[in-house]
Parts: C-alpha cells; sequence; structure tokens
C-alpha cells in the first residue's frame, strides 16, 4: 500500500510541464539568497546525541526507509542516509 502511495504522489501528471525550467529558474534566482546559519557548540553537541542515540535505536531513513546507513542529519535534526 505504501508503494502505490508513493507512486501516485509522484506521478509525473502532477507536475506541470515546465517543472524543471521553473525550478532552474528559481534556483538562479535564489543564489544569493540561501546562508548558512552558523551552529553553535551546544547545538553541535545536541546534534550529534541526537543521530547516535538514532543509531543506536536503529531508526529508519525517511529517505529510503531503510536502517540508517552512513547516516547524517540536517541543522534542524532531519536524519538520512550520506548515500541519498
Amino acid at each position: 500500500m505504501l508503494t502505490r502511495l508513493r507512486q501516485l504522489a509522484l506521478h509525473p501528471r502532477l507536475l506541470p510541464p515546465d517543472y524543471i525550467e521553473q525550478l532552474r529558474a528559481a534556483d538562479d534566482d535564489d543564489k544569493t539568497t540561501h546562508v548558512a546559519l552558523p551552529i553553535t557548540q551546544d547545538r553541535k553537541r545536541h546534534l550529534q546525541s541526537l543521530l547516535a542515540q538514532l543509531i543506536e535505536d536503529n531508526e529508519e531513513c525517511p529517505i529510503c526507509f531503510s536502517i540508517l546507513t552512513d547516516p547524517r542529519i540536517t541543522a534542524c535534526a532531519h536524519p538520512f542516509c550520506l548515500a541519498w
């Protein structure tokens, strides 16, 4: 059932025909507006401990749905596998 839902959500007819061009145009316009926020040492320690707990608990990657392999974590605490 989950596979079917993912297939429906990724169906090409859900996107406008010029979607790739729109993404490229938006990317060209936004290149100067994205600035990485500095991560404090306390935040870094918190993210490291959170990732360690996720690894210990054998959590699944929200992208590939398998156990985290070579895991990484974003500044907003979203874990994912590096391969993705």
